[in-house]
């Protein structure tokens, strides 16, 4: 047992570090189209041998093909020594369009993949449902937060043109809801690294929404859609059953849930 052990660390060793090597040519963007921004690189058909093969989209060129380029995975130090890595590029349009098309055409770069680097802003859906590309938990609403002097006497249209042409900041997972929609729980997210994520409790106090409730002076959530609530109170509870609701569980599954009330502000805004 002791030996399956020592060669299971030895073997998973090997593999961070090839992935430390991989991930190395991706940050450089030591690739076949540098002067393109960078999509999507995929690791495919792993295995332990001397070459190892990336996939990787770019926003351009256009291109109706894949061009092939390889090297040593030890190029930082000058070495033509193994292992290499072989690198398919194309452009972000063409795999789409052949995923739409004729997918069995691509079907060696689904064989034992893992994903190294995404950016979503590129990416259609079908390629990121394709990767299992997963950036927010189910359910996310999203949104601003609005502090309470540019709130009053504004209309929910108001305050949707003010905000709608920016990116939303703020997202929430509702947990509870009461029976007449006035009233309503749930985890606060916030996008870090393309992914949203759950606010932790010592996350939540750098946040204006926060301080500003401990004060005594909340402002107002506008999701999109133009449901706008206001922040009654944060509770930290001891919920794993929470843990199947974000993306990426917070320790000892302890989350500061946020409780809310429905705001209807009036239809024309104030004189």
């Amino acid at each position: 047992m002791a030996d399956v052990a020592r060669l299971n660390l030895t073997t998973k060793g090997a593999e961070v570090r090839l992935r430390s090597l991989l991930e190395d040519v991706v940050q450089g963007h030591f690739g076949v189209y540098p002067e393109y921004r960078l999509a999507l690189a995929v690791w495919f058909g792993k295995s332990g041998g001397d070459v190892h093969n990336l996939l990787e989209l770019f926003s351009g060129p256009p291109s109706n093909q894949f061009a092939l380029t390889r090297f040593s995975l030890l190029w930082k130090t000058g070495s033509e020594s193994p292992p290499f890595v072989e690198i398919s590029a194309t452009s972000v349009d063409h795999f789409s369009r052949q995923l739409a098309s004729d997918p069995v055409v691509l079907r060696r770069f689904f064989e034992s993949w893992e994903v190294l680097y995404f950016d979503k802003g590129l990416l259609p859906e079908n390629i990121t449902a394709a990767f299992n590309i997963i950036t927010e938990p189910p359910h996310l609403m999203k949104g601003w937060y609005v502090e309470a002097d540019r709130a009053r006497g504004r209309t929910i249209r108001d305050l949707l043109s003010s905000y709608e042409s920016s990116r939303p900041y703020v997202g929430l997972v509702k947990t509870g809801e009461s029976q007449d929609f006035e009233n309503c729980r749930g985890l606060l997210h916030v996008e870090h690294n393309q992914l949203w994520l759950p606010i932790s409790l010592n996350g939540l106090k750098v946040y204006t929404f926060y301080n500003e409730l401990q004060q005594g002076q909340p402002g107002l959530f506008l999701f999109r859609g133009g449901s706008l609530y206001l922040p009654l109170k944060f509770e930290e509870k001891t919920a794993p059953e929470y843990s199947s609701l974000v993306l990426k569980r917070l320790p000892d599954d302890r989350y500061p849930e946020v409780y809310l009330r429905a705001v209807h502000p009036p239809e024309q805004p104030a004189a």
